[in-house]
């Protein structure tokens, strides 16, 4: 006799949980209304809420309905980190706009332009403040939070963020200048010396050296 196996608790959450995220893809909804649509009880849909708005993949707002007494309803969406999340279309409209780019210009003006985006980008991100070591981890963080996966080592008077992946990897596969951006942001949010040595042999990892100058410069090798 064939035993059949129902499914386990963890998959049929998981389940409940990737149909909840498709319903906030297409509109913002109040608890109520999740429940109703997915079949389960309000107390489950919370329970998914909780955990998606802790990971920053989902955001609350309190909604005050016109002509109803009490306190205001909760309304969720996604939030743009969680929109990100399932976007796909980031890296091939980066490459291409590269090789638009790559078509008008030169290296060094493709290059001058990307250290000018890191620039930019870096203003977005409040620069690290106290010794240099706070400040080169503080840079080390900020990669990660991008979608880098770094740590921190030091020789001497000069640091290494050394990377195991790359956040912009498929940019870089395309066109290794992409460096120049995240080369500059480091640069900009640390404060000091910059001198680029990503691993490109294969899948890009970032890899940048840092040494006591405090001047903000960047060597970038595209």
């Amino acid at each position: 006799m064939t035993e059949t196996r129902r499914p386990s608790t963890k998959l049929r959450a998981d389940a409940t949980r990737d149909r909840l995220l498709a319903l906030l893809r297409e509109s913002a909804w109040t608890v109520d209304d999740l429940a109703e649509r997915l079949g389960v009880t309000d107390n489950a849909v919370r329970f998914h809420l909780d955990a998606l708005e802790r990971s920053g993949t989902v955001r609350k707002e309190r909604v005050r309905k016109i002509g109803v007494v009490g306190q205001p309803a909760s309304i969720y969406s996604l939030s743009p980190g969680g929109e990100e999340a399932f976007s796909r279309a980031y890296a091939p409209v980066l490459i291409a706009c590269l090789e638009e780019l790559r078509d008008r210009t030169s290296t060094p003006q493709v290059v001058a332009f990307l250290k000018r985006v890191g620039k930019r980008l870096a203003r977005g991100f409040s620069q690290s403040e106290g010794p240099l070591s706070s400040r080169v981890n503080g840079a080390s963080d900020l990669l990660n939070a991008l979608g880098g996966i770094t740590s921190v080592e030091k020789s001497g008077r000069t640091y290494r963020i050394v990377g195991r992946a790359c956040p912009l990897s498929r940019a870089v596969e395309a066109d290794h200048c992409v460096c120049a951006a995240v080369t500059t942001l480091v640069a900009e949010v640390v404060g000091a010396e910059v001198t680029e040595r990503c691993d490109r042999s294969g899948r890009p990892k970032c890899c940048f050296e840092i040494s006591s100058d405090h001047r903000a410069r960047t060597t970038a090798h595209g």
